[in-house]
């Protein structure tokens, strides 16, 4: 079921592990491609040239400003290779940028996961992902379980960490297998990290910096929101585990989220956490975590260093767990995987079927409002030309009511002349008042 599985033996030697290569946790199954492919060969997508189709789009938006979110949708399950995953991006772009933002297709963001996944860097997506204003591409919870499957499946748990993150900033808990996925990459990301040290500052006091002033027209206020302002990925990944791990009450949750809250350097709230957990009849603590939290203690000073020791003692006088906590977290994402996947399956066969079923009915509203248009913009024409005809046609018996329209346009054109000469002359007649020095 899963990659690098520890199968841990207790006749063996004590924390002895057994390693299996597995290729993923997910099945293929769960993937459903050959569902994913099959609504894509509807006529309306299989048809798309999408060189001739992009050129469309990028006129249209340069020439009147618009673009359509259907376009964009349409474009997006079309792609059938990583030659056109830039052009994707533009439009993406500027379909945020624009009023049509509010009527992107849920089907959008899941096709352009599963080409940057399937075909391009998941690098680039992930920079997207991490760019919602410019963007506005989010996950759902079938196209995170497949993303962060192909990030741990690689061992890239710093990225999978970062994806996890942007799970817990959409505060979007409702799937197992993604709450369970999740805490496996921060908590092998955060097991695996290593703090860099940053390296001294000179402070050359005798080197002459030139200052240069810019004036504002104010000062905004230095403010952290301590959710979507995190940056570092350590911070975000116990954040993470916090959050994510509260949300149960069971001994592997607990462990999570005390692992969770000393990353996330909320020590009251850790030192609470522990206090509870040691009075539960049944608890359990996991060796790793009591060697997380011994080696915290040694990069730490002041109140934090007091709080962290004396959770440590608590939690030494209660029984430890005998397995490895990564065996437990495994077994965790197995349990899920085997609760929901049926359902999960079942789930997006018929979203697939419904973004389908959306996307027609779009495309003939589409089709219905622009015919409505250009019929309206013909008859508007065909007013105007016949209009000029009746002049030409009726002129002579009409002379004197246009030699009337011609008169009464020179005259307030000779007004709003005259008003702008008067003007100028006004600025030019004037004269600044005297300035005096004050009286002592």
């Amino acid at each position: 079921m899963f990659r690098n599985a520890r199968i841990y033996n207790p006749k063996r030697i004590k924390h002895l592990a057994v390693y299996i290569q597995r290729q993923s946790f997910l099945t293929n199954d769960y993937k459903c491609d050959e569902s994913w492919k099959k609504q894509t060969l509807s006529p309306t997508i299989d048809q798309i040239n999408l060189n001739d189709f992009y050129n469309k789009i990028d006129v249209q938006h340069s020439s009147k400003g618009v673009i359509s979110a259907v376009d964009v949708d349409i474009f997006a399950n079309a792609i059938k290779d990583a030659s056109h995953l830039d052009e994707l991006r533009d439009l993406l772009h500027r379909l945020r940028l624009s009023a049509e933002t509010g009527h992107t297709l849920e089907s959008t963001h899941h096709a352009t996961i599963r080409n940057y996944i399937e075909y391009g860097n998941i690098q680039d997506l992930l920079s997207i992902l991490k760019d919602p204003l410019n963007y506005g591409l989010f996950l759902d919870e079938f196209s995170a379980n497949i993303l962060l499957d192909k990030l741990i499946k690689s061992s890239d748990f710093e990225q999978a960490a970062n994806v996890a993150a942007l799970i817990m900033l959409q505060e979007d808990y409702n799937n197992e297998i993604t709450c369970s996925l999740c805490l496996y990459a921060c908590f092998k990301f955060i097991k695996n990290h290593t703090k860099q040290i940053e390296p001294e500052l000179i402070d050359d006091k005798k080197k002459k910096v030139d200052e240069i002033k810019i004036r504002v027209k104010f000062l905004r206020n230095p403010y952290f929101d301590d959710h979507f302002d995190i940056n570092d990925v350590y911070t975000l990944s116990g954040k993470t585990l916090a959050w994510i791990s509260e949300r149960n009450s069971d001994n592997l949750s607990t462990n999570l989220q005390i692992v969770g809250w000393c990353c996330y350097k909320k020590y009251d709230k850790l030192l609470i956490i522990c206090k509870n957990f040691v009075h539960k009849p049944s608890s359990t603590i996991y060796k790793e975590v009591i060697d997380f939290l011994n080696k915290e203690i040694n990069s730490i000073e002041g109140d934090a260093k007091s709080i962290l020791e004396n959770c440590v003692s608590m939690l030494s006088k209660i029984s430890h767990a005998k397995e490895p906590i990564e065996v437990a977290i495994e077994t965790m994402i197995e349990n899920s995987i085997n609760k929901i996947q049926n359902s999960d399956i079942k789930k997006q066969h018929q979203l697939f079927q419904l973004w389908s079923n959306i996307r027609e009915q779009k495309v003939i509203e589409q089709t219905k409002r622009l015919d409505r248009a250009k019929r309206i913009e013909f008859i508007c024409q065909k007013q105007e030309d016949l209009k000029n005809e009746e002049q030409k046609l009726w002129f002579f018996e009409n002379e004197d009511a246009i030699d009337l329209q011609i008169e009464e346009k020179e005259t307030s054109e000779d007004i709003a002349s005259a008003n702008k000469k008067s003007s100028k002359k006004a600025d030019e007649d004037y004269i600044p008042p005297e300035i005096r020095p004050m009286r002592k």
